[in-house]
């Protein structure tokens, strides 16, 4: 199962339309939203909607159940709010046993000298610490 978060965002919503276009069953697709009525269209459709509130961490894990992938868009507003938010996605992702999380960063977050970039080095690192210490799932 593939779970994209954002999905009913810019750019979440182009990732499950085009997946969708791509062959995936809308069934192996879970669309994570904050508002699961502004996905109604997607669940027409067949993809499962499932709330992911990044300011209500207790959503998160739920809305990650069964993901072999993740697509975790990153959120916007101010850093300190973010940081917070993005560590509530990686700490639910790895209670959540997800196989592979793509996140959507900026170009070398390790060195990049932009302001913008301490959240994105910030969340790299919290995934790359929570990755081992995820016990893959059992086939």
């Amino acid at each position: 199962m593939i779970v994209v978060t954002g999905a009913s965002g810019r750019l979440g919503r182009l990732v499950v339309e085009h997946l969708l276009r791509r062959g995936v069953p809308a069934a192996e697709v879970v669309a994570a939203v904050r508002a699961p009525e502004r996905a109604a269209d997607l669940a027409a459709r067949g993809v499962v909607v499932r709330e992911a509130d990044y300011d209500r961490p207790e959503t998160l894990a739920p809305a990650f159940d069964g993901a072999d992938r993740l697509l975790f868009v990153s959120s916007s507003g101010p850093d300190d709010l973010r940081l917070v938010q993005h560590r509530a996605v990686v700490d639910a992702a790895r209670a959540a046993r997800v196989g592979l999380v793509a996140y959507t960063s900026i170009v070398r977050a390790d060195t990049n000298p932009l302001r913008l970039a301490r959240v994105h080095r910030a969340t790299e690192e919290a995934l790359t610490a929570s990755s081992s210490a995820l016990i893959p799932k059992k086939a």
